[in-house]
């Protein structure tokens, strides 16, 4: 036997899962992690408890227990984005007050609501503001229908309800338990963002330990910089390394706010977050490249490299090696992508065969055009990022780029260049396979030699002078 508590169905993810959040908590705090799971069952959480029926009062006496220490003052509401000064007075718990778990042991069927109805559609006596720091959609002036059936007739047309609806008291504090237990919550350039693990399974209470810990290392976290919006999960994920392994799985909802005479939402992203999370622990000088951009203030190399990782942008990833290299560089250090890096962006997103990517021949003809790259001089790369393969572009760009080597050479500069034998194994290579073979060369070139290449002075050289 077990106890099985119900969110109530409310059609706002964010909001459901800060309730279950909430509720999970209450069951760890009174049976221990290993008795409780949450599961996802497709518009509403239950929160499953393996312990017998009978204990179902304990929940109610932790739950109490849990709102007068922590949510008896207004500190903790204001201190949530989204809640603003009336509110927090409003949700906290006063004096005496005692909430009842007895609602969410039954599941809300879909129906329509009345218009005095709570949201949540528990007829608590003790009711709330639905304000934002419960649901970022409470100020986007609609409501999230549910299958069809929450619409209003006015005045002949048919329109979702705008007015703003109220949560009872017991939603609303579990609301808060979700939010400072198992909500992302930090800062970006004075707008306040909250990020919400949405899962799409079954969990346990270990997973939600895991959760728990990794979200009190967040609140730590203030962005200065002025971060472009879209840039905010990556750069989320990146700042915590460990979540690659706690997050996998789930979704994450953020809501990014801001204060305009009170709160108002800027964005609002449901995502998957798969792709982020395999980028950032394939290496760790995956990281450590986002790291770069960031400090560097390279936003539109990042948003190339956004395009590529989430969506696949596979055209864009020429155009991102330069963007990295230009935007990351200084006046006297030329900064080049992470070998591991730029492997991974060419193996796992470019589907390259390593047999390009590892090609020797290429990699002695990349050793040259890096060279040139080296010294800002990007216009033999660029030549042979936007050639095509039925055209002279890339053999006669390669031409010109080696005649130049040639005399550089002679005036004995430091430069390589590859041999007859190598350039004809490259032109192989070419007549085989031209796309991929172009994009191998190029991401090469911008990146730093690995330790296997002729020339790992080359590094020792990089590394002085940085």
């Amino acid at each position: 036997m077990s106890i099985t508590l119900y969110t109530p169905a409310t059609g706002f993810p964010d909001l459901e899962a800060k309730i279950a959040y909430g509720l999970a908590r209450v069951g760890i705090e009174t049976f221990g992690m290993e008795k409780v799971a949450i599961q996802d069952n497709g518009g509403f959480y239950t929160v499953a408890i393996d312990t017998n029926e009978s204990e179902f009062d304990k929940l109610g006496k932790t739950f109490n227990m849990l709102c007068s220490r922590l949510l008896a003052s207004s500190f903790i509401p204001f201190s949530t984005p989204g809640v603003g000064g009336r509110s927090a007075e409003s949700v906290r718990v006063v004096d005496n007050e005692l909430f009842s778990l007895d609602n969410h042991l039954s599941v809300n069927y879909i129906s329509e609501n009345n218009k005095s109805e709570n949201f949540c559609r528990h007829r608590d006596r003790k009711k709330v503001s639905n304000v934002i720091g419960f649901t970022a959609f409470a100020s986007t002036g609609v409501l999230c229908k549910r299958d069809g059936v929450d619409y209003i007739d006015y005045q002949g047309s048919i329109r979702r309800p705008t007015d703003p609806r109220k949560i009872c008291k017991t939603c609303g504090m579990l609301a808060l338990l979700g939010t400072w237990y198992a909500t992302f919550v930090f800062n970006v350039a004075g707008r306040e963002v909250l990020a919400i693990p949405i899962l799409k399974s079954k969990i346990d209470g270990s997973k939600l330990q895991e959760i728990y810990a990794l979200q009190h290392q967040i609140r730590k976290n203030w962005f200065g910089q002025e971060i472009p919006q879209v840039l905010v999960p990556l750069i989320f994920l990146s700042k915590i390394p460990s979540s690659a392994d706690i997050l996998d799985g789930f979704d994450l909802f953020i809501a990014v706010l801001s204060r305009q005479q009170g709160y108002h939402v800027d964005s609002l992203f449901l995502m998957p977050i798969g792709k982020y999370l395999d980028f950032l622990r394939a290496s760790p000088y995956n990281n450590a490249s986002v790291d770069a951009m960031l400090r560097r203030e390279a936003f539109t190399a990042l948003q190339g490299l956004n395009d590529i990782i989430y969506y696949g942008a596979i055209n864009s990833l020429l155009k991102f090696a330069r963007l990295y290299v230009q935007e990351t560089s200084t006046n006297n250090f030329t900064n080049l992508l992470y070998s591991e890096t730029s492997k991974y962006l060419l193996e796992e997103v470019a589907m390259i065969s390593s047999d390009i990517i590892e090609n020797r021949s290429l990699g002695s003809l990349a050793r040259t055009l890096r060279y040139f790259i080296r010294e800002k001089k990007y216009g033999y790369a660029d030549d042979i990022r936007n050639a095509r393969r039925d055209s002279k572009v890339f053999e006669t760009t390669i031409a010109k780029m080696l005649r130049e080597g040639r005399l550089r050479l002679e005036q004995k500069e430091k430069i390589h260049l590859p041999t007859d034998e190598e350039m004809k194994e490259v032109f192989r290579l070419v007549n085989k396979d031209f796309d991929e073979t172009k994009t191998a060369l190029v991401i090469l070139a911008f990146s730093f030699p690995t330790r296997t290449e002729e020339g790992v002075s080359e590094i020792i050289e990089e590394v002085q002078n940085a």
